[in-house]
């Protein structure tokens, strides 16, 4: 007879516990031995009910090595059954990992880690202290991949120690946490998402003193209830981050360059191949910059006070600040500059523009950078204030006080429309031309006179011709606005009439008489300057944080300044053989000399002689301008010294020849500028020689800060070169870990091994020692400024927003159009039937 055969689902024991699961295979089994198992189990089952009542019931432990551990044969199995009675050890062997898992009856599982036995602890091991008790299983712990921390110790009755503990990290229970509490009233308490690595591990050892041998181990515990740490796993061990002082350099470092941790974290990540390379993780990195923030606190206005007032004791003086408080003592005002911005402004400072920015620091002052142009036509730095509120008594301070520090006030300076400004500004600096930026009132015309109108080229054009232009007299002006005005029947219009009656605040034909004026003509060099400096600062920053971030900044704007003036000493090629062109790139920066070369040849090409008049003493001429509509302009020169008159007043408002000029000087065959009309601030030269920076340069190795961290810089550079010239040899390498390792020998014989700083402290050398007295200027409070909070929106981009969204029938989407002015082609009636 044949044998008869089931299909049988296979089932297999569960982690060497009485649980079965069904794997995913069949198997064909006979029916003599289907029957037999029948019988063996209905045994089996019968014999655990009659231990039931002795026995502990012991939940199954879940770990990373479930599958490893529960892939065993059955003969295995069966031979575990017979000696129960016995732990059974599990090997567990790899290159990452080497621990020894033993299974109890109950089926908890501990591991022992396998390590060198020189590292492991053992019984009555001594130790000079405490401390170094703890580093030595600190050590043995990230040899095995585990953390350990100090415990609890223990006193005798006379107050000495008598026993310390130092244990695994996973020792002890989770802390306490409330608990969501759901009532009739709704829920209570809080309950944060967080998780706990802590599992009543035993493992540890047990300090006790030994008189002069220092401290004795007394206990060892060595087995743990959880795994170790293995593979990626373990660059997140306490004992494998290190958040060295290279590591708090760079991170210092990036905060000035508006890099937050996270960001510095992943570059350090490509500096050093990998994640697990760097032994800090992204936390550790932000909880370094918390703590820079938290040990500032209360004492953030008055280090920066400390700092100023050490800059300016330093020997030669070369740094001036002042500040104001209210009744409270709270900071509402700072002002400083530094030697090198006063070296500026005493050559640039003919013109100032200033406009406060916003959302610079973490009280909302108001940063207002005093800027003007260079011999680079670049902007350029005179000084800087922080400001708790815009209103006329803050403005009134601080320029009294910019006053003050520069020795005079500007010819002119350029702001928006703000009226405490202007008060102050009218009052304080009465010899100084106040000028509105023309950008912001232009930007408004849409607004004020109607899209309509606004969109009529022809009105456009008329008008700006008449605004933006730099030839007109203050009556040409007039009859040119009266005249658009008149065309085009805005007499009614209330903002055109005040504009035209502030015309001697922002229209160039009104600022003729004031020497330079041409340079500045809206605070776009302001604003300019507003956002270069916002790439360095965050609006969290407090203000220790935002000067070294503002440091950075000028020291990046100043590093710019002496590459222009290296490119201006090189040679330039020139477009033209005429030795007037070559006189002037010698004499003036690359810059301006490619502005003084455009003169020169629109000179040439773009400038008709309409008339000349020859003297013994001068010769005059009468030129049309093509690229001004044929204007006429007359140029007079005189033969004894050169000496160029031009109607246009060019030289006056820009300080260098105008085309016209250089046109005259042509006929009369002059082979240079006369040096009369060659001004100091636009030369190659215009600070390098100035008196007041050859003693008040600073060095910045001089600093012992300063010095060391360009030191350090060097030595990172030079491992990197070092590195490089290594490549893919590997004796080569073993050549230079060699190094390493003489190197760390020599340091240790020296000085002896490093101490780890306090967490509390750890900022200190980068942001200062913090004082331990008392708060002397309390810090700012938090202001509300224009750029705080919402932003006032105009009734154009209201009325824009609230348009309702219909279908339109030509493009059949949904949009804020209709057919008349969809942007889309129009649809014949021939297509939207096909369609």
């Amino acid at each position: 007879m044949a044998p008869v055969y089931l299909l049988l689902p296979v089932i297999a024991p569960y982690e060497n516990s009485s649980s079965f699961v069904l794997c995913n295979r069949v198997a064909f089994v006979p029916l003599s031995s289907y029957l037999l198992g029948c019988f063996l189990l209905h045994e089996l089952a019968m014999t655990s009910q009659e231990d039931a009542s002795g026995s502990q019931f012991v939940p199954h432990v879940e770990s990373s090595e479930s599958e490893k551990s529960s892939h065993v044969s059955h003969n295995e199995s069966s031979e575990s059954d017979d000696d129960s009675e016995e732990d059974v050890e599990q090997h567990i062997n790899s290159e990452e990992f080497d621990a020894v898992c033993h299974v109890a009856p109950s089926g908890e599982k501990f591991w022992t880690p396998k390590c060198d036995d020189s590292k492991r602890p053992r019984v009555n091991q001594h130790f000079p202290t405490i401390e170094d008790a703890f580093l030595f299983y600190k050590e043995y712990g990230r040899s095995c991949g585990f953390d350990v921390r100090k415990s609890s110790k223990k006193p005798n009755s006379r107050g000495n120690l008598y026993a310390k503990h130092i244990q695994c990290s996973h020792g002890g229970g989770p802390g306490k946490k409330s608990v969501m509490v759901f009532d009739d009233a709704g829920v209570e308490g809080s309950r944060r998402r967080t998780t706990s690595q802590r599992c009543y591990c035993k493992a540890k050892i047990i300090m006790k003193p030994a008189g002069v041998r220092g401290f004795v181990i007394m206990s060892f515990v060595e087995e743990h209830n959880h795994p170790f740490a293995y593979g990626p796993a373990r660059m997140f061990l306490r004992c494998n981050r290190n958040l060295s002082i290279s590591y708090q350099n760079f991170i210092m470092d990036c905060s000035r360059a508006k890099i937050g941790a996270t960001r510095a974290h992943s570059l350090m990540k490509e500096m050093m191949g990998s994640y697990q390379d760097i032994g800090a993780t992204t936390a550790d990195f932000k909880n370094f910059a918390r703590d820079v923030k938290v040990r500032i606190g209360d004492h953030d206005t008055d280090m920066l006070l400390g700092k100023f007032k050490d800059m300016k004791e330093s020997p030669k003086k070369t740094f001036y600040y002042d500040y104001k408080v209210d009744r409270k003592g709270h900071l509402t005002g700072l002002f400083w500059t530094d030697a090198i911005g006063q070296a500026n402004y005493d050559v640039f400072g003919d013109i100032v523009s200033f406009d406060p920015t916003f959302r610079t620091n973490k009280y909302n002052m108001v940063f207002v950078p005093f800027t003007g142009v260079n011999n680079h036509w670049k902007n350029v730095t005179f000084a800087a204030g922080l400001l708790a509120k815009e209103n006329y008594k803050n403005f009134k301070w601080l320029i009294l006080t910019f006053k003050k520090a520069m020795g005079r006030a500007p010819s002119c300076v350029i702001t928006d429309q703000c009226p405490a400004i202007k008060k102050a500004l009218d009052k304080w600096w009465d010899s100084t031309k106040h000028r509105f930026c023309m950008w912001h009132i232009m930007n408004k015309l849409p607004l004020k006179v109607g899209p309509k109108l606004a969109s009529n080229k022809k009105f456009v054009n008329k008008l700006k011709a008449a605004v933006y232009s730099d030839h007109l007299s203050p009556t040409e002006f007039e009859e040119s606005w009266k005249a658009v005005i008149a065309e085009f029947k805005l007499e009614s219009n209330t903002w055109l009439t005040e504009m035209y009656d502030m015309r001697s605040e922002w229209i160039p034909a009104f600022f003729s008489d004031i020497e330079m004026a041409g340079l500045l003509r809206t605070t776009s060099r302001s604003e300019s300057s507003n956002f270069f400096f916002q790439n360095f600062h965050e609006s969290g920053d407090t203000l220790v944080e935002f000067y070294s971030s503002f440091e950075s900044a000028m020291d990046k704007q100043r590093m710019r300044n002496a590459e222009d003036e290296r490119r201006s000493h090189k040679i330039s090629l020139l477009d033209t053989t005429m030795s007037i062109e070559v006189d002037a790139s010698k004499l003036y920066t690359l810059e301006l000399f490619y502005l003084v070369r455009e003169e020169i040849k629109s000179g040439c090409c773009h400038t008709i002689m309409d008339e000349m008049t020859r003297d013994d003493d001068s010769s005059k001429f009468r030129f049309k301008d093509e690229l001004l509509n044929d204007h006429v302009f007359e140029v007079s020169v005189r033969h004894s010294d050169n000496y160029v008159t031009c109607s246009c007043n060019f030289f006056f408002q820009k300080g260098y020849l105008c085309r016209h000029a250089f046109a005259a000087l042509h006929q009369c065959r002059v082979k240079e500028i006369p040096r009369v009309f060659v001004k100091p601030r636009w030369t190659k030269d215009a600070i390098k020689n100035h008196s007041f920076l050859a003693s008040a340069e600073v060095s910045s190795v001089r600093d012992s800060h300063k010095r060391m961290k360009l030191k350090r810089t060097r030595a990172w550079f030079e491992f990197n070169n070092y590195m490089n010239q290594v490549g893919e040899d590997e004796d080569k390498l073993d050549l230079v870990l060699n190094g390493l390792h003489s190197i760390n020998s020599i340091l240790n014989e020296k000085d002896g091994p490093p101490v780890e700083t306090l967490n509390s402290h750890r900022a200190d050398k980068f942001i200062g020692h913090v004082p331990e007295s008392e708060v002397s200027v309390l810090n700012p409070n938090v202001s509300r400024n224009k750029g705080c909070g919402s932003r006032i929106k105009s009734s154009r981009e209201i009325s824009m927003g609230s348009q309702k969204k219909r279908r339109c029938s030509n493009c059949n989407r949904l949009e804020s159009h209709n057919a008349r002015t969809c942007p889309e082609p129009k649809k014949t009636s021939v297509t939207q039937n096909i369609e």
